[in-house]
């Protein structure tokens, strides 16, 4: 599938898409349903094409939600380390086939928790929380320069 930048977008996990991005989690905060399940992830992305290679994030469902935010936890339920394209997969464009790649490659691995990690990225997900997960999902790619593939 191709994916043509829109106007006004930004690289993948660039400070102004991060900046973009927190913008949006800081609207879209109070339409998050409620979790089913309270989990505290921190996630490293690795080889970005930005800063020192490495983009450390979380995610802490009690603490506004399922987008994550730059930073780390002490003490997490888990520690998924996914290489830029395994991320940009999850966070934005959805190809399950690159996540499913990443994991049968060693590119994205969870240390800890597994199957928190599953529930939070959509195993067992109510209606509502896939409904809310797919446009969060819809305006992250909206915000985000995707080159032709």
């Amino acid at each position: 599938m191709a994916y043509v930048a829109g106007v006004g977008s930004h690289p993948f996990l660039s400070p102004e898409w991060i900046e973009a991005a927190m913008a949006l989690r800081e609207e879209l905060a109070s339409a998050a349903p409620d979790p089913i399940h309270t989990a505290r992830v921190n996630l490293v992305v690795t080889d970005t094409p930005f800063g020192s290679g490495q983009f450390h994030a979380y995610i802490d469902t009690e603490a506004g939600g399922p987008l994550p935010v730059p930073g780390r936890l002490d003490d997490p339920d888990a520690t998924v380390i996914l290489d830029y394209p395994a991320a940009l997969a999850a966070f934005v464009t959805d190809d399950p086939d690159i996540v499913a790649h990443g994991f049968l490659t060693g590119t994205l691995r969870v240390d800890g928790d597994l199957a928190l990690v599953l529930i939070l990225f959509g195993e067992g997900m109510t209606d509502e929380q896939t409904a809310f997960a797919r446009h969060a999902q819809s305006r992250l790619r909206a915000l985000t320069a995707l080159e032709s593939g």
